[in-house]
């Protein structure tokens, strides 16, 4: 006797269905997970001219540069009150 599958249930929920639920072929993939949400959207830094992103990307070293020497200088105050 064989039991015909439960239409209602996803496939990874049904242990009869002998189709696969992965593969290359893109069987049991959702539509939405094919979309790009962000195609046809710009990002900021493709708005920015040229001079704008050069500030941008100095500030950014700047700050990562402090932030840098600050966690020295916290790790040499952790060393010297172990000590």
């Amino acid at each position: 006797m064989t039991t015909k599958p439960d239409t209602r249930l996803m496939p990874a929920q049904n242990p009869t269905d002998p189709r696969p639920t992965t593969g290359t072929d893109g069987e049991g993939v959702k539509a939405v997970g094919i979309l790009n949400p962000r195609q046809g959207r710009k990002r900021a830094w493709d708005e920015m001219s040229e001079i704008d992103r050069a500030v941008l990307l100095e500030t950014v070293r700047q700050r990562r540069r402090v932030q840098k020497q600050n966690i020295a200088i916290q790790n040499e105050i952790r060393l010297r009150s172990l000590r």
